[in-house]
């Protein structure tokens, strides 16, 4: 198992009473400590490698707090700089504030204080790298994923452009529920992936013009389990991976691999398998025509309740909608009439927005 790596905290104050007293607080909650006297001393130790978090005081003999800030930031604009300051510097350390510090502490202070706003400032700057991270990978895994979903169209010729509708669906539906924009692109790429198991199922099962056997049926339904498993080799997808497993799952608990139920089904999963129906019924398969439109909606509504989160389908007209006009999101809608437009021969019904609490016990599941 791989060691982790605990946050590098360099601690910078020339009172050796004030700097054995943070050495003892930062060690005590399982931060790595560098400690050293003078700015300058700071500045070189920053230089050599890897620091977290720089805690410095302001008044110091050889280059004040405010010039080793200076210097940090030139040298790096995201790392967190917290001043530690005396009552009598607090106009330095507001000054400090306003040049890309990060907090302050005031001394004196509580150990409790101290440890509060360490964590803080720690927790708001991997929050702020979660996000630049996010919005680094997110292109990339979307590329991937389209990649893959094209591979899986290829084998599946029926399907079309199933995959992607899936994901612009999936995602146009969270963003109507108020989802935050890592949950929307889970569902997006869940919708993409949803059926990439399907690559280990035979071509005489996947392909056949007519109704499954019992074991064909049987077979086949190994597809969530199998798209799960291949998504699962890295624990980063392991969001996505749950949609996958568990869009065949059924609101009243009749669905598989899992007989979830009700809101144990992950809520990605049910968007998914509402946007799923949908398209699959509007859709030209081997084994029957494309339903029109009017019946697929007549269908979801008849469903609702039974095979499908009751909330989703009463929004989701509007979330066809929403998803042809255009989603803000990281992949955007390029060629979104193209793929849409089969889905939307005739009008949607009319749609009032999701109640309010409906809305939240959504989000809270």
């Amino acid at each position: 198992m791989a060691s982790v790596v605990r946050p590098r905290v360099l601690c910078v104050d020339d009172e050796p009473t004030t700097l054995r007293l943070m050495i003892r607080l930062l060690e005590g909650i399982g931060l790595d400590v560098v400690p050293v006297t003078t700015a300058r001393a700071g500045l070189e130790r920053f230089d050599e490698g890897r620091i977290d978090l720089v805690l410095t005081d302001v008044r110091m003999p050889d280059m004040d707090g405010l010039a080793l800030l200076r210097e940090i930031r030139m040298r790096d604009l995201h790392v967190p700089v917290v001043v530690v300051t005396g009552q009598g510097s607090l106009d330095t350390a507001i000054r400090a504030l306003r040049e890309g510090g990060s907090g302050m502490i005031v001394k004196p202070f509580t150990g409790q204080e101290f440890v509060a706003e360490v964590r803080s400032v720690l927790e708001a700057a991997r929050i702020r790298s979660d996000a630049l991270q996010y919005r680094f990978v997110t292109p990339i895994l979307d590329g991937v994923t389209l990649a893959l979903s094209a591979a899986i169209e290829a084998r599946h010729l029926e399907t079309g452009s199933h995959c992607r509708q899936l994901g612009r669906l999936g995602e146009a539906t969270a963003e109507l529920l108020g989802l935050d924009e890592p949950t929307r692109t889970t569902i997006r790429i869940g919708g993409y992936l949803h059926d990439v198991g399907k690559i280990g199922i035979a071509d005489a099962i996947l392909l056949k013009p007519g109704p499954l056997s019992v074991e064909e049926f049987a077979e086949m339904k190994r597809h969530a389990e199998i798209g799960a498993g291949i998504l699962s080799a890295h624990e980063e997808m392991a969001a996505i991976a749950a949609i996958v497993r568990l869009h065949h799952e059924r609101w009243d608990g009749r669905g598989y691999p899992s007989g979830l139920a009700g809101r144990e089904i992950p809520i990605g999963a049910r968007i998914i398998a509402v946007a799923d129906a949908f398209s699959a019924m509007t859709t030209d398969r081997v084994y029957r025509r494309a339903l029109p439109d009017d019946e697929a909606w007549a269908e979801l509504t008849r469903n609702a309740g039974s095979q499908f989160d009751p909330t989703i389908v009463e929004i989701f007209p509007a979330a066809v909608r929403h998803a042809l006009v255009g989603v803000g999101s990281a992949a955007g809608l390029h060629g979104a009439r193209s793929t849409l437009v089969p889905m939307l021969s005739s009008p949607p019904p009319t749609s009032s927005p999701p109640r309010l609490e409906q809305a939240s016990a959504l989000l809270s599941a």
